[in-house]
């Protein structure tokens, strides 16, 4: 049955950083979770199938599922990785391109793309992916019901397979906590007549969007973890998974904003431990060197983000010296205690695989 050794699902865009802090995890840690890639050209590359290979280093073992990022902006259509996501994004026939295009990448289980589709269309879209011998998933994002949401349902019935996974998706959000209605909503109406046996994950993201408020070192936490016990607890689901961003967010479509001031971002089991001070003009190795002095270090989970951090704490040059490299250490730690939640983790000689530096 699909996901049923997982215990974590993370939404990632493919994105260097990203791509860099799922890259340097230990494979015992990946084999613990199966990721949502968000589909999308891969920075500098002439062909999407680009993207694929790069989340597949990223990611070389396992089956994970693909999705379509829809807050890529293309700009340039006479660009073939860019004119090949349009495609893919186009409805004809039951989005076609989507179904060829998966065809090509035998680990990917296929996220259902539903916009404009009848219950018929839906019926033969997921035929397509069964003929490929293919689980799939139907992610419902951002807060909203799909209008077709009464044909999906009633695809998904008349074709009496369970064999698949429900990805619930409210994006960002300030407090999660919130989003809990929309979540049961979902479960208890719309989705309520699909089969109990179908596992839901529930998934958004809380990491903050600014960072002016901090000067000195501030925990952040977020309640992903309570908002995925109290959607369980209301829901008549077999199995509820936890899911989140990964440490990110979504795309933002209008691109991103100047040069930010040094900053180091620590993951912890619930919460983010921010350190930055632009008032005291703090460059990255003394907000390293907050985090390792903190009463919040650990220093034994034997990540490569630690050691990042631990080497910046002494001199940046040898550690993280931007803001993308700050954001795949975070990611990177992130993934691997959510990965470890309420298990014992590994250390040291227990990771099959320690990081090299290539």
């Amino acid at each position: 049955m699909v996901l049923e050794n997982t215990l974590y699902v993370p939404t990632l865009s493919i994105r260097p950083a990203e791509m860099r802090g799922l890259e340097y995890l230990a494979q015992r840690t990946k084999d613990r979770m199966t990721p949502c890639f968000l589909l999308a050209p891969w920075v500098g590359s002439a062909t999407l199938q680009k993207a694929v290979e790069r989340l597949e280093t990223a990611f070389p073992v396992g089956q994970y599922f693909l999705d379509l990022d829809r807050l890529y902006m293309p700009t340039n259509l006479d660009h073939a990785a860019q004119s090949t996501f349009v495609g893919l994004s186009a409805s004809d026939g039951s989005y076609r391109n989507w179904q060829n295009f998966i065809r090509e990448v035998p680990r990917a289980m296929p996220v259902l793309q539903l916009r404009g589709l009848s219950s018929r269309e839906i019926i033969a879209q997921i035929e397509a992916f069964q003929a490929m011998q293919k689980t799939f998933a139907v992610r419902i994002c951002d807060g909203r019901v799909p209008e077709n949401v009464v044909e999906l349902v009633e695809a998904l019935n008349t074709l009496g397979t369970a064999d698949y996974a429900l990805i619930l998706d409210a994006g960002w959000t300030r407090n999660p906590l919130g989003a809990a209605a929309w979540y049961s909503g979902l479960l208890r109406g719309a989705l309520t007549t699909i089969d109990a046996q179908v596992p839901a994950v529930v998934s958004c993201t809380s990491i903050p969007k600014a960072y002016a408020h901090i000067n000195g070192l501030e925990p952040v936490s977020f309640s992903n973890r309570r908002l995925v016990n109290q959607v369980q607890a209301g829901a008549n689901r077999a199995r509820i998974i936890y899911g989140d961003w990964g440490s990110t967010r979504p795309r933002d479509p209008q691109g991103g904003g100047g040069r930010p001031p040094p900053r180091i971002d620590y993951s912890l089991d619930e919460a983010w431990c921010i350190a930055r001070n632009p008032e005291e003009d703090w460059d990255f190795t003394r907000a390293a060197a907050a985090i390792v002095e903190s009463d919040y270090w650990d220093g034994t989970t034997d990540q490569w983000a630690e050691e990042m951090i631990a080497e910046t704490a002494e001199n940046e040059a040898l550690g993280i010296n931007t803001a993308p490299l700050n954001v795949a250490c975070r990611v990177n730690l992130h993934l691997h205690r959510q990965a470890f939640y309420g298990d014992v983790m590994p250390r040291g000689d227990d990771l099959d695989e320690p990081y090299e530096d290539i």
